[in-house]
């Protein structure tokens, strides 16, 4: 399902009409039809007239190309969500090109009622669907529809944040290869943003772009319902998080259970994920929740090197631009935190300040609303500072060099405690909750509680790419194999990317099987 389609006083058109649209209602089923009308008068009465903005009725008899249901509304179907399907004219009815997905159904309308319209002959009465603009619906009640976790919100901490700490990584890299120090150099680009780009943030339409820099090609080519290029991958998701401080029954966390290296094993997260539940829900942990971000670290590291000893220095390159995004994640608090967007054992009555709703209240998680505020709000507004900070990311040194991706996955592991250790995720939930003020002041007080320890926690993000990067390169010894250290092309990076099995995106139950053991 895509956005919802937008429409106004200024945007709505005729060209709406004899559109087919489909919905399923809880008495009918699977409803296709089309609109018949905009703002149809259904009713008249002391002088007013009641007119519902779209009438929906059957497809004509003649439209025989496409097998459609008999079209009938029912009572009980009141609420059924109406979408909008891609123009017929821009299909063929052939099945998508490889790589290429067909276009999105669009959230278009809510149905409220029925109205019957009869025949002065024999035909039988004919039923009609009347809706309401989902537009106007979430305007008047004041909300948004939600179609997944973490979408449809400004996702400025990708913009800002993942492509801050790329282009830092290249600050710490050392001078002990000349060759690695060229070839990430000049593909600076490639891999993220200058300055000037990420002050001036304007990174909307990744997820429909030909082109996105690697450091967040994970969000905006690779993540489903997101990307919109065809190259969406189901699990990506869970490679992007862990929550590392939810307690089991014993009161142990991931963060607590992996002081001992053997815990590192994605069986031994499984087997923890079994064993809690979803604290909001009180349901298991779904698959698609279970998230792994160190075993996606290791699983990278991997692939680095094998890129690296094989001499595909293009394949090396867009692996390391794309370990900066996953990095980046977990050198945030809240990105690999169960208190992600608020505490989920609090519940505090919030009042709805907008909309038709305006003044009533409602339960909420205390602090619902942190992770766009923290992530996006306020590394949006103090993105200046952010990059100047992390001009000051320490180089790498040679005693931090690893050889394996097991290591790697302990070094991100590492990294997340001292994250914790710098800003405790529930210190950002308090300060966030508590605050009364408007957003923008809300930011400002954030950044003046947090905003030097989030630089610190993203120089270590950046630190540690780079030691991530060093390490490949010299475990593959890339000064011998790897020939050229051009710049790679847009489309040349985007073939990389699209490609599904280059650094394939699974789930934990799978991840074990794509990781080189520890060496024991």
């Amino acid at each position: 399902m895509g956005k919802m389609v937008d429409l106004s006083v200024h945007t709505i058109s005729l060209a709406l009409i004899g559109r087919d649209v489909r919905g399923t209602g809880a008495a009918s089923g699977l409803m296709q039809g089309e609109i018949a009308a905009l703002f149809y008068r259904y009713k008249t009465n002391g002088g007013f007239e009641y007119v519902a903005d779209l009438l929906i009725g059957p497809r004509p008899a003649d439209d025989g190309d496409r097998n459609t249901v008999p079209f009938e509304t029912h009572p009980g179907d009141s609420g059924t969500l109406w979408l909008l399907e891609p123009d017929k004219n821009d299909r063929s009815g052939k099945s998508p090109s490889k790589g290429k997905k067909p276009p999105d159904y669009l959230p278009l309308a809510m149905q409220w009622g029925r109205n019957m319209l009869y025949s002065a002959g024999e035909a039988r009465p004919q039923s009609f669907v009347l809706a309401t603009l989902l537009s106007r619906v979430c305007a008047d009640l004041g909300v948004d529809p939600v179609r997944n976790w973490n979408l449809d919100q400004p996702d400025t901490w990708s913009a800002i944040g993942h492509f801050s700490i790329a282009s830092r990584a290249q600050v710490a890299l050392s001078n002990r290869s000349q060759k690695l120090v060229s070839l990430m150099n000049n593909n600076a680009e490639i891999i993220s943003h200058d300055d000037a780009a990420i002050l001036a943030g304007n990174f909307s339409g990744m997820g429909t772009a030909d082109f996105v820099a690697l450091a967040d090609v994970p969000d905006f080519y690779w993540k489903p319902r997101i990307a919109k290029q065809g190259f969406d991958r189901t699990y990506e998701g869970p490679n992007h998080f862990a929550d590392m401080d939810q307690p089991d029954a014993n009161g142990d966390t991931l963060l607590d259970l992996c002081r001992d290296p053997v815990f590192l094993d994605p069986r031994k997260w499984a087997n923890f994920y079994d064993s809690i539940v979803d604290l909001e829900s009180g349901e298991p942990i779904a698959e698609d929740r279970r998230g792994f971000l160190p075993f996606r670290v290791w699983q990278i590291f991997d692939a680095m090197v094998t890129f690296v000893a094989a001499g595909k220095g293009p394949e090396f390159v867009c692996a390391a631009g794309t370990l900066t995004h996953y990095i980046g994640d977990a050198c945030q608090p809240l990105h690999i935190s169960y208190l992600h967007d608020g505490d989920p054992s609090r519940r505090v009555e919030y009042t709805i300040t907008r909309g038709a709703r305006k003044g009533q209240t409602e339960m909420r998680r205390f602090g619902a609303g942190v992770h766009s505020g923290y992530e996006d709000a306020m590394i949006s507004a103090f993105r200046d500072k952010v990059l100047a900070g992390l001009m000051n990311t320490r180089k790498t040194e040679a005693a931090e060099m690893i050889t394996t991706g097991f290591e790697a996955a302990q070094l991100t592991v590492a990294m997340m405690r001292k994250t914790f250790t710098t800003i405790p995720p529930m210190a950002i939930v308090r300060e966030f909750g508590s605050f009364a003020g408007k957003p923008k002041e809300r930011a400002e007080h954030l950044w003046t509680k947090f905003g030097t320890k989030t630089i610190k926690n993203m120089q270590s993000g950046a630190h540690l790419l780079a030691v991530l990067w060093e390490s490949a390169w010299a475990v593959g010894d890339g000064d011998s194999h790897v020939s050229s250290t051009e710049a790679l092309t847009k489309e040349r990076a985007m073939r990389i990317c699209a490609d599904f099995n280059f650094i394939p995106s699974v789930t934990i139950s799978r991840i074990g099987a794509l990781l080189k053991p520890p060496v024991v």
